[in-house]
């Protein structure tokens, strides 16, 4: 089995497919094999990013993002809002384990043919978030069994979005590998210097590195690359 880890966001446009594309460009030139894999994808041209940062051609969209939808929805009101709005004839029940069973053994498929070592799997939006087939994200995250790893915009407010991010995570079973920090715009943000201190101190997990704005790179803290991938 490859290492799986698994980008989730504590909100939507935090930089989740920045920091997956920069995680995959740093495994190539480890020397790695790695590849994404985005279950669900709404909008934009978040496959095609992956697939260029792991140095892959935009033909294998079709397999590194199974379920795509044209709106820039959550990817479950994309495909049927009425699960989640609880309005009567929504998805016929057990649509939902079939999908995410079908879905798994889609991704055991693909690394089977492609051999990755590494395989980074992004969500969608932040951890409660309506996913198809009737399902949430942390349902995925248990179907697809990758660590998750957290990915926050730096900058005022993040504090608590992250922290919240990390209870649910832990709440749900799971146990996330650290945290990665954003930054998505340019603004000169006085929270941004201690951002990562307070986060760290506060939930006992480490802060992995700092996404510049703009940046292809990670500014990894030390042991962190070794953490994500397993090493």
């Amino acid at each position: 089995m490859p290492r799986r880890i698994f980008i989730v966001g504590t909100d939507t446009e935090v930089g989740k497919t920045a920091v997956a594309a920069a995680i995959l460009r740093r495994a190539i030139e480890a020397g790695l094999r790695a590849i994404p894999f985005k279950p669900a994808a709404s909008g934009g041209d978040d496959p095609e990013r992956l697939l260029a940062a792991a140095g892959l051609g935009p033909e294998l969209a079709p397999r590194i993002a199974p379920l795509r939808y044209a709106p820039p929805l959550a990817p479950g009101i994309a495909d049927d809002p009425r699960p989640f709005v609880g309005e009567a004839g929504g998805d016929d029940e057990g649509r939902g384990p079939a999908l995410l069973a079908r879905i798994a053994a889609d991704l055991d498929a693909l690394e089977a043919t492609m051999g990755p070592e590494l395989t980074v799997i992004e969500g969608a939006g932040g951890w409660h978030v309506p996913m198809p087939g009737g399902t949430w994200l942390p349902a995925w995250v248990d179907a697809l069994g990758g660590a998750p790893v957290i990915v926050g915009r730096r900058g005022l407010g993040t504090i608590n979005h992250t922290l919240l991010t990390i209870d649910a995570i832990r709440r749900a079973g799971q146990r996330p590998l650290g945290f990665i920090l954003s930054e998505t715009d340019a603004s000169d943000d006085p929270s941004r210097a201690d951002n990562p201190r307070i986060i760290a101190a506060a939930s006992g997990l480490p802060c992995l590195g700092i996404l510049g704005h703009g940046a292809d790179a990670i500014d990894l803290r030390p042991g962190a690359w070794e953490r994500i991938v397993g090493a």
